[in-house]
């Protein structure tokens, strides 16, 4: 992945620090899972790391028990990310919140509408980022982007079908006004990462499209 262009790495703690040395320059952001009480020793972890930035979810409606913390309810997941925000702000630690309405077991009630409003409360908490689902076309992002008050990435979801799907949806949502993307699978499940790294990498920082920068995955 670094070596396809990456800016930064997103990885839990115990992968960030055994692989100081992989990193090198590239930047870290943190992924962290918080309560109330975890907070400050979590800021501090990641200060001592010399990580970049910290990136936790928020789950906005979620009922108790739907979400993997068993119960933690969505109100709470709320409360708990403007104490996270306050203690990053303290410390100068960005942080990206990824807004998951409904909790992961709600993707049936994922709608446009409800990771606009899920992305408008993260960006309320105090992140400086927010990490969302791709909406599935411009007009909707466009409205999700322009109801957030802080900068939009958008995450990549399931493994997609094609390479080709992927860049186009991210052709998309740059159009759309997302400041770049988080993805995991898509990149390092595909069978060429540099390339695929690479050619992501072209569409965000050089504007390319999605059939020009499928180019440099074959």
């Amino acid at each position: 992945v670094i070596d396809g262009g990456a800016d930064a790495i997103l990885a839990p703690y115990g992968t960030a620090a055994g692989s100081a040395e992989v990193l090198g320059n590239t930047g870290l952001w943190l992924s962290v899972d918080t309560t109330p009480q975890t907070v400050a020793p979590i800021v501090e972890r990641a200060l001592r790391l010399g990580a970049d930035g910290i990136k936790a979810e928020v789950y906005p409606w979620c009922e108790q028990g739907d979400d993997h913390f068993g119960s933690y309810t969505g109100k709470e997941s709320v409360l708990n990310m403007v104490v996270l925000a306050t203690e990053c702000h303290k410390w100068g630690l960005p942080l990206m919140v990824e807004a998951i309405p409904y909790g992961w077991p709600g993707a049936d009630k994922r709608t446009p509408e409800t990771t606009a409003a899920a992305c408008r409360v993260a960006s309320e908490t105090g992140a400086d980022y927010v990490k969302s689902f791709y909406t599935g076309d411009k007009e909707s992002f466009k409205a999700l982007v322009g109801n957030c008050t802080v900068p939009v990435f958008i995450l990549g979801g399931a493994k997609a079908e094609s390479s080709r799907d992927t860049l186009e949806m991210v052709r998309d949502a740059m159009d759309s006004g997302a400041m770049g993307i988080t993805m995991g699978r898509n990149i390092w499940g595909h069978d060429n990462v540099p390339g695929m790294t690479a050619a992501l990498a072209a569409i965000i920082h050089d504007d390319a499209s999605a059939e020009t920068a499928s180019k440099l995955i074959d």
